[in-house]
């Protein structure tokens, strides 16, 4: 009797139980949510840039000594092979003459053992005289070459951008004196393209550039892409480059530009 009762009991919650769970012909269903598990596709990529020369240089000189003479001064348009800058290096134009003279004197040493002089060391004696010369003439490239080096002359046509001595001031290897550029040929490039993006970058992609200081944009295209990146605020960036259609007259050296790049042409 018991364990009938007890079994009805148990029948009666699960009855009731199973009625509590089942859902009511009010309740709405919980919408079930796909995700798009696909790749990202980025169709532009903006990016902020600066106005740079496609060619700069930064001179300096590989010895030291006082600066002789500057030949050029800020906005000059000099040559390749320009003198630009020269120091005095007295001991190496002294070295020259020696090295000239001694030239002379093995020349006149040779030319006086061409010819047979009796004895049996003619032949021994011309060899000689010619070793002489030849040492003579390798001492006096050597000087020529350290003395090519008391001048700075221009690598490529160019535009002086900045004379950073004067003459009288002494000057340290490796020291900045002259910064040449190519002011008629300016290009864009990317300052904190992330390394999320460039990716997307080809060269040869069209690309907007707007620049801010004269608040006009230009058609340009990708030209390079850095191969080595940058770190800014912990931030890892890449340089890209733009050639620009046009080059606007106005356009000068380290303006601000954003750029717009079409990755989906």
């Amino acid at each position: 009797m018991k364990r009938t009762l007890w079994t009805a009991l148990v029948a009666i919650a699960l009855v009731l139980g199973a009625a509590g769970c089942a859902p009511t012909a009010n309740t709405t269903p919980i919408p079930t949510v796909a995700l798009d598990t696909g790749s990202f596709e980025v169709r532009n990529v903006q990016a902020s840039a600066k106005v740079v020369p496609a060619q700069e240089t930064r001179l300096s000189f590989a010895i030291p000594g006082p600066i002789k003479e500057v030949s050029v001064q800020k906005g000059d348009t000099v040559e390749t092979g320009q003198n630009l800058v020269t120091i005095s290096s007295p001991d190496l134009e002294y070295g020259i003459l020696q090295a000239e003279a001694a030239v002379r004197a093995a020349e006149l040493e040779s030319e006086y053992w061409r010819f047979p002089r009796g004895g049996d060391r003619t032949v021994e004696r011309r060899e000689l005289a010619e070793q002489e010369l030849e040492i003579s003439k390798r001492s006096l490239d050597t000087v020529h070459a350290e003395l090519r080096q008391t001048t700075v002359i221009a690598p490529f046509a160019a535009t002086v951008v900045s004379v950073d001595v004067q003459p009288g001031e002494f000057v340290q290897p490796g020291q900045i004196v002259v910064i040449l550029a190519k002011l008629d040929n300016l290009q864009i490039e990317t300052t904190d393209l992330s390394e999320l993006y460039v990716a997307s970058v080809e060269i040869g992609q069209l690309a907007a550039v707007y620049v801010e200081a004269l608040d006009k944009e230009y058609p340009g295209e990708v030209s390079a892409i850095s191969p080595i990146s940058d770190t800014i605020g912990g931030d890892v960036v890449f340089k890209v480059t733009i050639q620009l259609d046009d080059q606007p007259k106005d356009l000068l050296w380290g303006m601000s530009a954003d750029v717009e790049i079409q990755t989906e042409q």
